[in-house]
């Protein structure tokens, strides 16, 4: 056999066993499955807060905390250790604002990871998380709704079940503590 002949035998062979592998890596069926947890998030650190007076007379509260916790879930991937790092703004006249962040849950083996959005009114936040899920890879989308009072963390949340709702319109300018994320 001419070294011609090897090489190009080598090289559909080659070709051969990674289109093999491609649709290999492919063959994951794709779902999609309902997803829920609770949590609580009741101990705070790192707190920073500031508190101002705006044109109009109302009084906001600043803060940006993290907050640790417990996940529980029948989904292995949603279970752990929680910690919620925030930024949360409330209008201290009305009890109305808004609280963002990021969400991390560390289980056995397992982690997801992402984003929380909510407005807060009559100290309950309801909103949104988004974000991945590792160990059986995949994406969370999911309400978010839990009472929530900067001071004292995350209380008898839920993450994909029902929420108590809330809404605001913001206007005019609003006190931000330092260090506070421009976007």
């Amino acid at each position: 056999m001419s070294r011609k002949r090897l090489a190009l035998g080598v090289l559909v062979i080659v070709a051969a066993l990674s289109v093999a592998g491609v649709a290999a890596a492919r063959g994951r069926s794709t779902s999609v499955q309902a997803a829920s947890a609770t949590f609580n998030a009741p101990t705070v650190s790192n707190k920073s807060q500031v508190t101002c007076t705006v044109t109009g007379g109302d009084t906001f509260q600043a803060t940006k905390a993290t907050y640790t916790g417990a996940s529980v879930s029948s989904d292995p991937r949603l279970a752990g250790v929680l910690t919620i790092r925030a930024w949360s703004l409330v209008d201290t006249t009305n009890g109305v604002g808004h609280v963002f962040g990021q969400f991390r849950i560390k289980g056995p083996g397992t982690q997801a990871h992402g984003t929380l959005n909510g407005a807060i009114a009559n100290g309950e936040a309801s909103g949104i998380a988004r974000g991945f899920v590792r160990h059986n890879w995949g994406r969370i989308v999911a309400s978010m709704g839990s009472a929530f009072d900067p001071n004292a963390g995350f209380s008898t949340g839920s993450l994909g079940g029902p929420t108590a709702g809330a809404g605001f319109i913001r206007s005019g300018r609003w006190c931000a503590p330092p260090n506070w994320p421009t976007s």
